[in-house]
């Protein structure tokens, strides 16, 4: 056995696809040939990872139907047409089949047999591997969309972190927990990150400011998660801003300024 047909054998193994006597063939040519196993673990590891691409999951219907169409016009192995007589063209039907024919070396099918099955193994197989990696580009495409989080304030912080002027700064809260501002010039872009931070107090909400100069510039109000993290854009940002956060009546100021002193002020200037 040459290389080659090692090759389409082993192939034909990873998806548990050999007959019983190919099984033995691959197992002496193995022995014979220690150095092939390489190939063997190589093909192991490929449909491995076609097994562990992703997870058990419905395909979407437009890529299922997609790789349905790819199967149909994928070339088929056909038997040979029949005649009327329901024999190969050209076959000899009167013509007895001799029981006494002599049987390869070996007690299974010849090599020169075994070689098409196996070829059509391995053909099988690349298809198989093409359809696998087909079905989780097309789960794992929408399911990476789904997961991208697509909110402005998660948009916004990748924006700052990628930029080159990139800056932050903490300040503590007197409830013990923290606020970091992130934000970049270049960007124009600021987040605030509450973290440990407590709710408003009954009957009131938190509301965040830009102050431009002596400017201050509603942003709406702001509420932290049951487990005291915030994270809310500062819309409008320019350099040199500074960002406040004041405790007003419950849905912000009702004259459009704060009306407390703020418990987190944060200047960029």
């Amino acid at each position: 056995m040459n290389e080659q047909h090692f090759r389409e054998l082993s192939a034909a193994r990873a998806l548990h696809a050999l007959s019983p006597e190919e099984e033995r063939a691959f197992s002496e040519a193995l022995a014979a040939h220690p150095e092939w196993q390489r190939v063997v673990d190589e093909d192991l590891e490929t449909a491995g990872s076609l097994g562990a691409a992703s997870a058990a999951a419905e395909p979407p219907a437009a890529s299922r139907a997609a790789i349905l169409d790819l199967v149909s016009r994928s070339p088929q192995f056909e038997p040979p047409a029949q005649d009327a007589r329901g024999g190969a063209p050209g076959a000899a039907h009167d013509a007895p089949e001799p029981r006494n024919a002599p049987a390869p070396p070996g007690g299974g099918a010849s090599p020169e047999a075994d070689a098409p099955r196996a070829r059509r193994r391995a053909g099988w197989f690349a298809l198989a591997a093409s359809i696998a990696v087909l079905l989780a580009v097309a789960i794992a495409l929408p399911l990476r969309g789904a997961l991208e989080a697509q909110d402005p304030v998660t948009i916004a912080l990748q924006q700052v972190g990628s930029a080159g002027d990139a800056r932050t700064s903490t300040v503590e809260l007197a409830d013990g927990g923290e606020a970091t501002l992130h934000w970049s010039d270049s960007e124009q872009q600021a987040v605030l990150v509450a973290d440990g931070m407590q709710p408003a107090p009954d009957d009131h909400d938190y509301e965040l400011w830009i102050v431009r100069g002596d400017q201050p510039i509603s942003l709406g109000v702001m509420r932290a998660e049951d487990d005291g993290d915030a994270a809310v854009l500062a819309d409008g940002f320019e350099p040199g801003d500074a960002v406040a956060v004041t405790v007003e009546q419950q849905g912000g100021s009702p004259t459009g300024l704060p009306t407390t002193d703020p418990v987190v002020v944060i200047a960029t200037a």
